[in-house]
């Protein structure tokens, strides 16, 4: 069954870049679907590196002259217009639920971070003392950003800190001086603390995020069934009402549970509400939603069906669930009825609360005609009913 997700941005299609943003095996795909969401940078982060890149490109030109950071300004302004155009193209994607250019925008940030490292090669080959020392500054500023940013995807964070970082080891290098050979000396060390601080906030990260998930699962879902409750079941509706979507809602009640309960225990009622669960949701399509209210009462949210494929679905839930007998192990074998009750949105209701009432309503008009029975709700003027009868020899 599926619940309604927030914001997610759509996994990258290259594999060359899958893999690199790839959180690891251990992950679960749907904390590694969070972590990607990370990953994409505001707005108001993508300015900033631009900016700082043009200040330091234009402070290059009036120093060292030449067409070269003319080029590295003019390559930065249009990175700068494609970057923001991707950021913003993703980021209402995502709120809308639609693929995002995950790709394109994963190859800008490695562009961006390629032409920063060029600048500062370029810059250390100028021989001008203020541009070195400025080069080298920006450069490694960029360190902890990118980290702190990109940490969701090791392999990614790494591949961006090398071609910042990388260059400007080159250009130190090209200068000549035999003490910039030290700089050689320090870089597995920076390396090395970089891939301990992205691993640890990796770490840290999928921890947190597992702790959320496992608490919104308690929030969410009944701790018997493993079926949303009823605030998880709020959650898709609401989803469903914001996205515009048509959908039914089946209001189950179980017949005969009670007896079941009190010949044979709560343990054994318990065991059958667990088997009904699993039949319900055996039945059910990837974009339909299964919950239970409490007791033996279950609702079932079809957004794939239409008034005219109710009727017929909802026999189909009073076939599925009573045909067959329920092993309660030592207890035996147990069967019960279902009467049903349900509303289609927006016909039958134009609010959630209206609609839930009128389902609940249909709920007790098919509970008052006998059991095996399921009806529509049926408002002014409109002539709705339906009912299926189940035969009440095959009832407990």
């Amino acid at each position: 069954m599926s619940t309604r997700r927030k914001s997610a941005y759509t996994p990258a299609r290259l594999p060359l870049l899958r893999w690199l943003t790839d959180g690891g095996a251990s992950v679960q795909p749907h904390i590694r679907d969070q972590l990607l969401s990370e990953i994409f940078a505001s707005q108001g982060a993508v300015m900033m590196g631009i900016l700082n890149g043009l200040i330091f490109n234009t402070m290059a030109e009036c120093l060292a002259g030449g067409f070269v950071f003319l080029g590295f300004i003019a390559l930065e302004i249009g990175l700068a217009i494609c970057r923001i155009f991707v950021v913003r193209t993703g980021g209402a994607a995502s709120a809308m639920g639609k693929p995002t250019p995950t790709d394109m925008y994963l190859l800008t940030a490695i562009c961006w971070c390629a032409l920063q490292g060029a600048m500062a090669f370029a810059a250390m080959c100028t021989g001008n003392a203020v541009l070195e020392v400025l080069s080298a500054s920006a450069t490694i500023g960029l360190i902890g950003p990118i980290c702190a940013r990109n940490y969701p995807a090791p392999r990614y964070a790494m591949l961006l800190v090398c071609l910042c970082e990388l260059p400007l080891l080159a250009g130190e290098l090209m200068t000549g001086e035999r003490w910039m050979v030290v700089g050689l000396l320090m870089t597995p060390g920076l390396m090395l603390g970089c891939v301990s601080v992205i691993q640890r906030l990796h770490r840290m990260s999928v921890a947190l995020l597992e702790a959320e998930y496992a608490s919104q699962q308690r929030a969410d879902r009944d701790m018997l069934t493993g079926l949303l409750n009823r605030a998880g079941l709020a959650n898709v509706l609401l989803g469903l009402e914001a996205a515009r979507t048509r959908f039914v809602m089946f209001y189950l009640d179980l017949d005969g549970f009670k007896s079941v309960n009190d010949t044979l225990g709560h343990p054994a009622g318990d065991v059958l509400l667990q088997a009904v669960a699993v039949r319900l949701q055996a039945m059910m399509g990837e974009s339909d939603t299964v919950a239970r209210l409490g007791g033996d009462e279950f609702v079932v949210v079809t957004p794939s069906l239409g008034p005219a494929e109710s009727a017929a679905f909802a026999g189909g839930i009073i076939r599925r669930i009573t045909d067959q007998d329920y092993s309660l192990g030592a207890k035996g074998d147990a069967r019960v009825g279902l009467s049903i009750g349900y509303a289609c949105w927006p016909e039958d209701g134009p609010t959630l609360e209206l609609l839930q009432n009128h389902a609940d309503f249909a709920l007790y008009e098919s509970k008052k005609a006998g059991k095996g029975v399921h009806r529509r709700f049926a408002g002014p003027g409109i002539d709705l009913t339906e009912d299926l009868r189940v035969s009440p020899a095959r009832l407990p």
